[in-house]
């Protein structure tokens, strides 16, 4: 669905947060926020890490996904997706609320969504009680900063990079009397290249495949905020948001069966033409008013729409002469509307604070796809892979809590209840004469669900250099409909998925103790963390006919325990080193996939940052990780790593800003699946665009 740019307004209850400077780069562990700057734009506040990207040189006109690896204990894979202590179901949300934008298509979007946009990324271990409970080892937020009257009025970027790379933006910032105006753009334009290849062995046969693709992404993304101080006591704000991701690509798949001696039985040439759209906005409305000293009430209301359209055709190609000797395509439509609304009451009386509000979401989803086959020159339905589906959820949440200071002591109690209900409907073709499907079609499916999330937090300060944290949360993951629904998806032959309707939300019980140490030169803090998970949801893979089938299952209940470390060491005035370690113990519930025992594995990742101001003009930044194995319910991922540089030179009074970033310097991070389940052993390779090089200019007036 194609759409005329909407940038909407809406109203905001933001304070006078609105009219503020630009947040200072630290880093936050928590609710604590240690001022001044920070190695490589990171900073701390109570439980909350803050990357201020303008200021990490390696990653500043890099994408969000590798904007995210710069996080303590946190990663991204080859496509995107984001683990945080080792758990890739983040809460991901926009100024704290969800979006449509940043769900099951999140790693699409990552890879291509130019970091600068959102000026500051948030990772939150303990949310605040006006957050919903999405997420299992916390959340990151993406922030769009609020400029104030100090900044400048006006931003030029422009940038490019090897292999046809290109981004331009602008910032623009006003404040005539009462009001203030913020307008971002920015545009992106990347030549990909991506590299698979896979081994598969079974009882019958074994199966090579291979598939190089291109593409050529399209990103506009644009966001506008108009903030109006409306009194002393009160502020609103409107905000709309565009996001379009546009491209094309090609890939050519090579599929060679062999029996199990070795010898060819079968090569086929599949040939994939494949364009996509993927277009989001949002219009929000806050408002912030300040009854007296300690008491406020602030509202948010959000809607944001997430459209995502795709276009296949195939061509099966004879190896031998080149010839077509079949063609197929497919056509995809999936929307979401999505509908966020809030109402808190905070009200604070000497060392207690008190706090209760209401959050309600709605949901409509739907998704059409469309196959048809060519048969002697005409296109004909393919009715087994025709589908739609429509998915609907409501969600009511009331929440309340209380914080106690006294003396060196800080209490936090807070509680969140939660009711929800959603229900699927789907439908084929191919089951008009099924009765099996017939009668399910009329069948209700809606479930009602009821849950509580209880949370606590005390934290004791020893002085004003060392303080003590320990919190406990209870948070979920909720399947969304592709996850749900019956139907398969082979739109990408390296990656066929299978829904799956019987899908159970996953719970989480977590469970964390932290230190925090900060002086003038030295800031660190160690944190040991337990989840115990319900419902576990993974990805598994089984072998039907000839072709790897993807298929999320609930497997089991597990446990995680790991402790991680970051801190940041300024020996000397011009040298900054930054440090971060992760390691835990990963279980999975083997038993319900096949094998006798629940499977085990500690996983580790360590990080490396070092900051040198050469001149008063100068930075120089080098930065890089290692992760090792990783698990899986049937196997593991293998180590990899990455080593990035930027340099940094001001000019003309620092009104001029050279970056030149070099991101993933050896080529390091393919990813090496390797499954050894009962009647199934594969080895999967995964690459995408080996080392990025970007130059990029900032002019600010």
């Amino acid at each position: 669905m194609r759409r005329i740019l909407f940038l909407p307004l809406s109203l905001t209850l933001v304070g006078s947060a609105l009219a503020q400077a630009p947040v200072d780069t630290t880093l936050s562990i928590q609710n604590i926020e240690i001022q001044g700057a920070r190695f490589a734009g990171l900073s701390e506040r109570d439980g909350t890490r803050f990357l201020r990207v303008e200021n990490n040189l390696s990653s500043v006109t890099n994408t969000a996904a590798e904007a995210f690896r710069q996080l303590p204990s946190v990663i991204t894979d080859i496509e995107g997706t984001v683990f945080h202590r080792g758990s890739n179901r983040v809460g991901m949300w926009i100024n704290n609320v969800p979006y449509g934008l940043l769900e099951e298509n999140s790693g699409d979007v990552l890879i291509q969504l130019p970091a600068l946009f959102f000026d500051r990324i948030s990772l939150g271990t303990f949310p605040a009680i006006s957050d919903v409970p999405d997420g299992e080892s916390g959340s990151i937020n993406l922030v769009s900063k609020m400029y104030g009257r100090s900044d400048t009025p006006l931003a030029l970027t422009l940038a490019a990079g090897w292999n046809e790379r290109y981004n331009v933006g602008a910032v623009l910032n006003l404040h005539p009397g009462k009001f203030h105006i913020n307008a971002k753009y920015n545009y992106r334009k990347e030549y990909r290249e991506r590299a698979f290849s896979k081994h598969t062995r079974t009882d019958k046969n074994q199966t090579n495949m291979d598939n190089n693709a291109s593409a050529r992404p399209d990103v506009h993304v644009a966001d506008l905020k108009v903030g109006y101080d409306l009194s002393r006591k009160d502020v609103i704000s409107v905000e709309g948001l565009y996001h379009l991701m546009d491209y094309s690509r090609y890939g050519r798949i090579n599929n060679r069966v062999f029996n199990l001696a070795g010898d060819p039985m079968k090569y086929v040439i599949r040939n994939r033409y494949n364009d996509q759209r993927q277009e989001a906005y949002a219009a929000e409305a806050r408002w912030n008013h300040q009854f007296s000293a300690g008491r406020s009430l602030y509202t948010v209301f959000n809607y944001n729409n997430f459209s995502y359209d795709e276009d296949n055709d195939f061509k099966n190609e004879n190896p031998q002469n080149g010839s077509i000797v079949a063609e197929d395509n497919q056509f995809i439509g999936h929307e979401k509307h999505n509908y966020f609304w809030e109402l808190g009451y905070r009200y604070s009386l000497s060392d207690w604070t008190f706090q209760v509000g209401y959050i309600g979401r709605a949901r409509r989803e739907h998704r059409e796809t469309s196959a048809s086959n060519k048969v002697n020159g005409d296109f004909v339905l393919n009715a087994a892979g025709t589908y739609e589906y429509e998915f609907n959820r409501y969600l009511n949440l009331i929440y309340a809590s209380v914080e106690r200071k006294w003396g060196s002591w800080d209490m936090d109690l807070g509680i969140q209840a939660e009711l929800s209900h959603f229900n699927l409907d789907e439908s084929s073709p191919a089951w008009e004469e099924d009765p099996y499907w017939m009668d399910k079609k009329d069948r209700d499916n809606g479930q009602v669900r009821f849950h509580l999330y209880p949370r606590a937090r005390l934290a004791y300060m020893i002085n004003s250099d060392n303080r003590l944290m320990l919190g406990y949360q209870q948070r979920v993951i909720r399947p969304v409909g592709s996850y749900l629904c019956s139907f398969l998806d082979n739109s990408d032959a390296t990656h066929v998925v299978q829904g799956n309707p019987g899908l159970r939300d996953e719970f989480f019980h977590l469970l964390e103790l932290g230190y925090q140490f900060s002086t003038p030169y030295l800031r660190f803090a160690p944190a040991v963390y337990y989840r115990y998970r319900s419902n576990r949801i993974m990805e598994t893979a089984t072998q039907v006919n000839d072709e790897t089938v993807w298929r999320r299952e609930n497997v089991g209940h597990s446990q995680v325990v790991g402790a991680d470390l970051s801190g940041s060491w300024n020996p000397f005035r011009i040298l900054t080193v930054g440090f971060s370690g992760d390691i835990y113990r990963d279980e999975i519930d083997g038993r319900t996939i096949g094998y006798d025992s629940k499977k085990s594995l500690v996983c580790w990742d360590v990080k490396g940052n070092i900051n040198l101001d050469i001149t008063p003009t100068t930075s120089l930044q080098i930065d890089g990780f290692y992760l090792s194995d990783q698990l899986t319910p049937q196997g593991k991922i293998k180590s990899r790593y990455s080593v990035n540089a930027g340099l940094s030179q001001y000019f003309w009074n620092r009104k001029l800003r050279a970056n030149l970033s070099v991101n993933n310097l050896f080529d390091s991070l393919e990813e090496v699946t390797i499954i050894d389940a009962p009647g199934l052993e594969m080895t999967q390779r995964r690459n995408r665009d080996a080392r990025v090089t970007w130059l990029t200019l900032t002019y600010q007036l």
